[in-house]
């Protein structure tokens, strides 16, 4: 069973993931670091937006970046479906 302390390591190396991105620009990288924000709040039960749920802001933002950065939208989806998994 996944615990928060294992999704917290996987959000980081999410972070780190997106930090190495050479061919981004800075509003790419910002709107990533936010996917990575959204996990986490998701995580430690935090309210993030109040008209959008935040797995459809997850999903909308891996959506927009899914074809140009496979891996990081491949991190991000495994993370989406630990925390379901986990009921979060």
């Amino acid at each position: 069973m996944t615990n928060k302390a294992e999704l917290s390591k996987a959000i980081e190396a999410l972070r780190a993931e997106i930090d190495t991105l050479e061919d981004s620009d800075e509003e790419t990288k910002t709107h990533l670091a936010q996917l990575a924000s959204l996990m986490e709040a998701q995580l430690h039960g935090n309210e993030v937006t109040a008209d959008v749920s935040t797995a459809d802001s997850m999903k909308e933002l891996i959506e927009t970046y899914e074809a140009r950065y496979p891996r990081v939208t491949a991190m991000a989806n495994d993370l989406m479906t630990r925390l379901a998994a986990m009921g979060i």
